[in-house]
């Protein structure tokens, strides 16, 4: 079974990525490796707290089943999730143009994921 700390290492690694795509001008791909912060961040809360995770992208998702296990899940934080969640397809896709991709949105959800770091 893999250990939940590969997946929080893993998850910190892309924050770092975020960091680096911000410094280089590439905001799409922050805004994506955020994402993916988040996404291996809850996985391995999952994997902590059960052994597995669901296969699913969906940061909500995610939320649901760790609040299933009867933890509190605050409101504020779903609504981080599914904004944040929408960057693993928008962000990869050329022409879609459904999100602005610009320093100011790079830098936010950086400081978001930064934030919630000290949680993991």
């Amino acid at each position: 079974m893999v250990d939940y700390r590969e997946w929080l290492e893993k998850a910190h690694a892309f924050l770092e990525e975020a960091r680096d795509d911000l410094e280089r001008g590439r905001f799409w791909l922050a805004c994506f490796h955020a994402q993916q912060f988040g996404e291996l961040a809850l996985k391995g809360i999952l994997v902590k707290l059960t052994g597995s995770y669901p296969f699913t992208h969906s940061l909500v998702e995610l939320l649901n089943t760790i609040e299933s296990l009867g933890f509190s899940v605050e409101e504020e934080l779903y609504v981080v999730a599914d904004a944040l969640e929408k960057h693993y397809t928008r962000a990869r896709y050329p022409g879609v143009r459904l999100s602005v991709y610009d320093k100011r949105t790079a830098e936010r959800w950086f400081k978001v994921c930064r934030g919630n770091r000290k949680t993991c």
